[in-house]
């Protein structure tokens, strides 16, 4: 593998696409036959990011208009991969409990471990957060 990618630059892109709602940006992005899973949904989730991933990307900007990204942190790791740190959210479209109530704007604290290729192409994605907030937005969207 190459050492030579930017990772830290790559990774601004595709969140950047993210918050623009730009999903066919962050597919160009992605390798072919990239898999990603989103541990929430279980720890044997692991799905394809063409048509599986790719349709939670397009959900939440649907259930959530202003949906938006923010990076925190970006911890650059070996072999390409790096871990960040990232705020999303928006306006909620339900009550989450604790958090933020139907209305307001608040943001969900999520982890990603994304490994690239040598090509600079997300090969991997695995992402966590808290489940009981996505829960929420999710039953609004119902």
């Amino acid at each position: 593998m190459s050492s030579n990618l930017d990772v830290k630059s790559i990774t601004k892109r595709v969140f950047a696409a993210y918050d623009a709602h730009d999903v066919d940006g962050m597919l160009a992005l992605c390798a072919d036959g990239a898999q990603g899973r989103y541990l929430p949904y279980g720890k044997n989730s692991v799905m394809p990011v063409r048509g599986g991933l790719e349709k939670i990307w397009r959900g939440f900007p649907k259930a959530v208009p202003d949906f938006g990204v923010e990076i925190i942190e970006m911890i650059p790791g070996e072999e390409n991969t790096i871990v960040v740190q990232a705020l999303l959210g928006g306006t909620m479209p339900a009550d989450v409990a604790g958090l933020v109530k139907k209305g307001e704007v608040g943001r969900i604290a999520h982890a990603y471990i994304i490994r690239y290729d040598r090509d600079g192409k997300i090969s991997r994605l695995d992402c966590y957060w808290d489940n009981t907030a996505i829960n929420a937005i999710k039953a609004s969207a119902l």
